[in-house]
């Protein structure tokens, strides 16, 4: 068997169980990676062992990968995020999105590309995983009107993106760096081992007027409303 057939093979394998209603398996991402990944790298299109995350192509959309722990770490609720030991998830995941880049005719625009991770009340996964694809059309227009508006410290957006009432911050560099949102979200908890678990967080690249940078949302998310909702799986922007 050619290795694009095992490869296949193995990933339609798992097929039913990531098309399964999400709460028949919370653990599907976890198998996949620890069973399968970690092991063989297939299905997933890498594994970084020195920083502790396998990259997936999720099934869902033309480009949308996913970054996945290769250690047990629930979500955003987990206190191993808390952990500044803990490797920056948010900064690996923005350093593969040429992942992204390669399913579609060219690379996505600074300002198109996102990071997501959903509440723990918004996912149906109970493995973390940061959801790594385009921007919708609608949340860049709103984000590219309010981005030189958006400071170094929190603060509401006057707009709504996706239907989610943000607080915002900027971060400045062609990478995220030293800055890990996961810590910079806990510092504006009063108890973040209670509290992280209830917000949505998303980290979008953008073009401001001195130089490029990052705008970090978050919000406490309601019903089946999830950071991911910024995201258009069909790469509407990119046609």
């Amino acid at each position: 068997m050619t290795v694009f057939r095992r490869v296949t093979a193995l990933a339609v394998s798992f097929l039913p169980l990531l098309f399964a209603p999400a709460f028949a398996d919370s653990e599907v991402l976890w198998k996949i990676v620890h069973d399968k990944c970690v092991v063989q790298t297939a299905p997933c299109l890498s594994v970084n062992t020195a920083e502790h995350y396998a990259i997936l192509k999720d099934l869902r959309g033309i480009a949308q990968v996913l970054l996945i722990p290769t250690d047990k770490i629930t979500g955003i609720e987990s206190a191993a995020l808390l952990d500044p030991a803990t490797h920056n998830f948010f900064a690996d995941a923005w350093s593969e999105h040429g992942d992204v880049d390669a399913r579609l005719p060219r690379a996505v625009p600074r300002d198109g590309l996102s990071l997501a991770v959903n509440a723990q009340q918004a996912r149906s996964q109970n493995q973390l995983h940061i959801h790594v694809d385009c921007l919708s059309a609608e949340a860049q227009a709103a984000l590219k009107a309010d981005a030189d508006h958006i400071g170094t410290d929190w603060a509401p957006l006057p707009d709504t993106v996706a239907g989610h009432q943000f607080t915002a911050l900027r971060v400045k560099g062609e990478t995220l760096g030293d800055f890990n949102p996961f810590l910079a979200l806990a510092k504006t908890l009063k108890d973040p081992a209670k509290e992280m678990g209830d917000h949505n967080l998303v980290v979008v690249g953008a073009n401001f007027a001195d130089g490029p940078g990052f705008i970090v949302l978050t919000d406490v998310a309601r019903p089946s409303m999830g950071g991911e909702d910024v995201q258009d799986h069909s790469c509407t922007i990119m046609h």
